[in-house]
């Protein structure tokens, strides 16, 4: 693994056990046993790293297999394996206000993902609705709405969960795919809670 990996891997661990507000470099590169100079050659600033670190985060998740238009089971399916990833890079998601705030390409890009998204799901759900597995009594703007409530837990769980449940790993992201699961649930027909 090279030095700039390994950087990254230090840097993730310690951002998601202390924070943004409290890692710097310097604390990286103790971490690390090496220079503080060794480190400002790959990464000039804390938010470099970070940029670097959202980056490897957004090209995994693009890598995992995209929803698709096949059953509820792997719409589940696919939405815990989102959350676990989010789970593992939950830093970013903790303080994500701050970030896109700093770094305004991360706003850009996750504005960009979002639209993506939205339109993935937009498929998926008419998909289902052919399939006679959701309702088709549903206006338009209602499904937008669930969309975007999707897209607000899926986002910001992790904040939820640092508050409120406490919860770490498989059973966070079990616990919040299954509430995602649940908001689903109303827009399902007979057929598709089977």
């Amino acid at each position: 693994m090279n030095t700039k990996d390994k950087i990254l891997i230090t840097a993730l661990r310690l951002f998601n056990e202390q924070g943004i507000d409290v890692i710097t470099i310097r604390h990286i590169a103790k971490e690390m046993e090496i220079s503080h100079s060794n480190i400002q050659y790959y990464f000039p600033n804390a938010d470099e790293i970070i940029t670097a670190l959202y980056t490897r985060h957004i090209d995994e998740l693009n890598a995992l297999p995209p929803l698709e238009n096949g059953s509820i089971a792997s719409l589940q399916e696919s939405i815990a394996g989102i959350l676990q990833h989010i789970y593992q890079y939950r830093f970013i998601y903790i303080h994500f206000v701050v970030i896109a705030r700093r770094i305004p390409a991360v706003k850009k890009v996750y504005s960009q993902r979002f639209l993506a998204r939205r339109t993935q799901l937009l498929q998926v759900f008419e998909h289902f609705r052919q399939q006679g597995l959701m309702r088709n009594d549903i206006p338009a703007a209602v499904w937008e709405s669930l969309i975007r409530s999707i897209y607000i837990i899926g986002d910001f769980w992790i904040s939820a969960n640092e508050l409120t449940t406490g919860l770490k790993g498989k059973k966070a992201v079990g616990y919040y795919a299954e509430m995602i699961g649940d908001m689903v649930y109303p827009y399902l027909t007979e057929k598709g809670k089977k």
